[in-house]
């Protein structure tokens, strides 16, 4: 196990000094081995990394981060926001509700809380403050709801999960469902509570008809109903679905007359460069799950862990606040793909569920995607609204975090939510 901390260090060391985490991993992985068992031991590299890319089930990565990339380029991501503005914009502070209802629906079909915050955060914050609202609640309520992306499906972290800890994928997506939409209601009468408090008076947005609302939204409503409804009918296996999902975009896109040449490549260039970016952190974190298997690590802080004389409980809390200051300085793929060949085996062993630890892990690096200095979404949501300072939009995003945190205790107390 001794060897196992000191490689663990020895990757920390290369990811502080700035090294990209895939190489950090790769070459912590062929020193370990080296050092262990010479270039015998280091040509058993060539064969994890086949066995990782290999999976079926990783198909769905580029295919689902594809269908974001199309929705965002032919602006079907902004329709769809002018759509739900129009549904709720009425209402007390309906402007910021409607971001984060549209936050929720675009992760529905994005999977990612930085491209929901880019497309999201480009058409709301500017409307947002040509109405009046506070630079805070603008970007703050963007900010806020972008996360819901990582956990209502199809979610490209629970998908990183599901690869790397063999748990199926349909019942994390099921899972993650529930949670999801309570966090989207209590965002919801958070940012409402924010905008009466603020106490300004933000003209009602013209409705316009019911047909042209529907109209805007429909074609995201499809590729939902398309994705998620075809894994739980049992029509579809989720990468099957996420085929579906691209190639419904490109339909759908097409027939809007919004496919252009233009679009396509860098659809394409953008998919191909985000998807080889997951690859390689993939490949490179089954490496060094193999040297730490190698090593005895997991295994033997599994039992040193589960022999302790204290609650379950009380090392479930050492393992999320772990999780969150890990996220103070990771992005959310890495934590997971670094962590889980460690921490998995001692959640199984504390007889904790493995589909809602995930989604209360999901919860956890929610927090993640909005804690500085790392938190990416923040400077996503601050590119949106150039005249903003970082700190009125972490201020701004604070109230909406507690809702997540809320949800996640209550997952603790109430672990039915998460149904599947």
């Amino acid at each position: 196990m001794f060897l196992g901390f000191v490689f663990l260090g020895v990757l920390l060391l290369l990811i502080l000094l700035g090294v990209p985490v895939a190489l950090s991993l790769a070459g912590t992985t062929l020193l370990g081995l080296f050092a262990m068992g010479g270039w015998g031991a280091v040509s058993a590299m060539s064969n994890t990394a086949w066995s990782t890319t290999s999976e079926f089930v990783l198909t769905a990565i580029p295919l689902f981060i594809l269908m974001s990339e199309i929705i965002g380029a032919t602006g079907i991501g902004r329709d769809l926001f002018i759509a739900v503005e129009r549904f709720l914009g009425r209402i007390s502070g309906g402007q910021a509700v409607a971001t984060v209802v549209a936050c929720a629906i675009f992760g529905a079909v994005s999977g990612t809380a930085v491209g929901v915050a880019a497309v999201i955060g480009g058409v709301a914050i500017p409307e947002m403050l040509s109405r009046g609202y506070p630079r805070r609640i603008a970007t703050g309520a963007v900010a806020g709801g972008s996360p819901l992306g990582m956990i209502i499906p199809p979610s490209l972290p629970l998908i990183i999960y599901g690869v790397v800890t063999e748990t199926p994928i349909a019942d994390l997506f099921l899972a993650g469902i529930v949670p999801g939409l309570i966090i989207t209601v209590l965002c919801c009468i958070c940012v409402s509570f924010m905008v009466r408090r603020s106490g300004i008076r933000s003209e009602p947005v013209d409705a316009g008809s019911a047909f042209d609302s529907i109209k805007l939204s429909l074609p995201v409503v499809i590729l939902i109903v398309l994705v998620i409804g075809s894994i739980y009918a049992g029509i579809a296996t989720p990468t099957e679905a996420a085929a579906v999902g691209a190639v419904g975009a490109f339909v759908i896109a097409g027939i809007q007359g919004r496919l252009t040449w233009e679009r396509v490549v860098s659809s394409l260039y953008a998919s191909a460069r985000t998807s080889a970016m997951l690859l390689f952190v993939l490949v490179g974190a089954m490496l060094f799950g193999y040297l730490l298997g190698i090593t005895r690590m997991p295994q033997e802080l599994t039992a040193l862990v589960v022999d302790l004389d204290v609650s379950r409980w009380v090392i479930f809390a050492m393992i999320m606040l772990a999780f969150f200051i890990l996220g103070m300085f990771l992005e959310v793929t890495s934590i997971i793909l670094i962590t889980m060949p460690v921490i998995f085996p001692t959640v199984v062993a504390l007889q904790f569920d493995p589909v809602w630890f995930a989604i209360v892990l999901m919860a956890n690096m929610s927090l993640a995607v909005v804690t500085p200095p790392v938190g990416l979404c923040l400077y996503v949501v601050k590119s949106c609204a150039p005249n903003t300072s970082l700190r009125d939009v972490i201020l701004g995003t604070a109230p909406l975090m507690m809702m997540y945190v809320l949800v996640l205790i209550a997952l603790c107390f109430f672990p039915e939510l998460a149904i599947y």
